[in-house]
């Protein structure tokens, strides 16, 4: 049996963590957009519809894009400001909230779906992981 070290950057496992920042880049936080995945691209547009009664407070820019993402993927720091990360945080309260009235009865899906300011791609991907 071979047992490596936690401290070994070459295994997938890092501290106990999957080591995401250690595959491909280095271990190096994006400079630019095309750093970003293009699913985290997709999300990002789905964290501005949570975010839009905050829109006049919160940086929307490509910087805060990739903040954002460091921040997801390396641990850097995320400003209060940013835009990105506020709608993700309305998107987990929101969704929770969903699937309480849902189990309630108080929602339907055919409600969420009807809503045409919620992409239909988005809706399957989280009914399929959650229901």
């Amino acid at each position: 049996m071979v047992r490596l070290s936690l401290l070994d950057k070459s295994s997938p496992t890092f501290g106990g963590c999957y080591a995401t920042a250690f595959s491909g880049n280095k271990g190096k936080p994006r400079l630019t957009i095309n750093g970003v995945s293009k699913k985290f691209l997709r999300m990002a547009e789905v964290y501005k519809i949570f975010a839009d009664d905050w829109k006049h407070l919160h940086d929307f820019s490509d910087d805060m894009l990739i903040e954002l993402y460091n921040g997801e993927s390396y641990g850097t720091p995320v400003s209060a400001k940013n835009g990105f990360a506020c709608g993700k945080k309305w998107l987990n309260v929101t969704t929770k909230m969903w699937f309480e009235d849902l189990k309630m009865g108080t929602l339907f899906k055919c409600e969420l779906y009807a809503d045409k300011k919620f992409p239909k791609w988005w809706l399957d991907q989280l009914f399929k992981k959650n229901l």
